[in-house]
């Protein structure tokens, strides 16, 4: 299921400011918190499941799922995890429920190298001729379609809208961007988010645009090499 961009924006900053407060709180805490965190880093009592965010402390942690609404069979299934969870010293379980927008269908088709191509000569004119809040905005929606892309689910997964740090996490997993650069963009998904939520006055600098321009460049490089 697939949603209108407006709505799938919406939906994706209720997300992404959900996360960004429970990790502020688990860096409060001296804690390392992981978005869609890697089999590297879960716990060993986790393996097998991949729980939406992990904090992890020194003397325990906390697992987080967050649902867009409540099901009888997916509050069965958490239960079991609850129980598995709680079963560890030091860790608990928590589930955020965030209200989804209304589901219309839309296309979200994965993008050709043609199109990628096209979209990102046509962020680099934007940014060229002074219009950086435009080309931050054409270049953020191609890495969101790449990261899409690359989403080793099914084809349904690839249709659904990735949040901005969504998109970063999955590019960063699938080997297409280097630590540092995940993290500068991560920073970057703020200024994105102001810009696309209506920031009028947000000051976009070029160097972070050329910036992201170039690691669409070097993306679609890597992937025309690996087809």
């Amino acid at each position: 299921m697939t949603y209108q961009p407006s709505e799938a924006k919406a939906f994706a900053t209720q997300i992404d400011g959900l996360l960004g407060r429970l990790q502020k709180d688990a860096e409060k805490r001296g804690w390392k918190f992981y978005i869609q965190p890697s089999p590297q880093v879960i716990p060993e009592f986790l393996k097998g499941y991949r729980p939406d965010a992990l904090g992890i402390g020194p003397d325990g942690g906390v697992v987080i799922e967050i649902k867009a609404r409540r099901h009888d069979a997916q509050g069965e299934s958490l239960a079991k995890i609850a129980n598995l969870v709680e079963a560890q010293k030091g860790w608990e379980f928590r589930v955020f429920y965030v209200a989804p927008p209304v589901e219309v269908r839309t296309d979200l088709s994965a993008p050709t190298a043609s199109e990628l191509a096209s979209g990102i000569a046509e962020a680099r004119t934007l940014l060229e001729s002074g219009h950086e809040r435009a080309a931050l905005v054409i270049a953020w929606s191609l890495l969101e379609a790449i990261a899409r892309l690359v989403t080793p689910q099914g084809e349904t997964t690839r249709a659904r809208p990735l949040s901005p740090v969504q998109a970063v996490q999955t590019l960063a997993e699938m080997g297409y961007l280097k630590e540092v650069d995940a993290r500068r963009l991560r920073e970057l998904t703020s200024l994105r988010n102001a810009v696309v939520h209506g920031g009028l006055k947000t000051v976009v600098p070029a160097n972070d645009v050329a910036q992201l321009i170039c690691d669409l460049e070097t993306i679609t490089h890597d992937l025309a090499e690996a087809a």
